[in-house]
C-alpha cells in the first residue's frame, strides 16, 4: 500500500489535523484499521488518535482516496468524532480476543411429541372426494 499525501488542513479549534492522501494497493480494498495504521506512520503520529473518515474507491481500480483525522489528544477524539466511527476502529480488536460463543443450550430444542398424540388424522372420503376416475364413468 503506498500513500500519496494530496492535502493537509490544521484546524487548532477542534485539536486535529485532516490528511487527504491518494493510495494505491493490490488486492482488495485494505481494511480501516490497515489504512489507519499506514496514515498514522506517515503522518507521524499513533494509531490510536488516528480516525478515518473516508475511503472513496471506484469498482476495479486499485486506487482509493482516503480522508483521515488525525487528533493530539484522546479525550478530543472521543468528544467530536461519531461513536459509531470510534467503533469501528475498536471493533476489530475484540473480535480477535473474544472466545467462540457457546452453543446453546439444550432446553431451546423442540421437545418430542409422544407416540400416542403424534398419530395422522384419518380422513374420511365422501362421494365428491371420489378419485377422478370414477366421476369419468359417471
Amino acid at each position: 500500500m503506498d500513500l500519496e499525501l494530496l492535502k493537509e488542513r490544521d484546524t487548532p479549534l477542534l485539536s486535529r489535523k485532516r490528511y487527504t492522501y491518494y493510495m494505491t494497493f493490490q488486492g482488495p480494498t485494505p481494511t480501516r484499521l490497515q489504512i489507519r495504521d499506514a496514515v498514522a506512520k506517515k503522518a507521524g503520529s499513533k494509531p490510536e488518535l488516528t480516525i478515518i473518515k473516508h475511503v472513496y474507491n471506484r469498482y476495479g481500480i486499485e486506487k482509493a482516496k482516503v480522508i483521515a483525522h488525525v487528533y493530539s489528544k484522546k479525550e478530543d477524539l472521543d468528544r467530536y468524532e461519531e461513536k459509531v466511527l470510534i467503533e469501528k476502529h475498536a471493533a476489530k480488536k475484540e473480535e480477535k480476543t473474544e472466545e467462540p460463543a457457546a452453543p446453546a443450550p439444550a432446553e431451546a430444542a423442540p421437545e418430542p411429541v409422544p407416540a400416542e398424540e403424534a398419530k395422522p388424522e384419518k380422513k374420511e372420503e365422501t362421494k365428491e372426494e371420489a378419485p377422478a376416475e370414477e366421476k369419468k364413468e359417471e
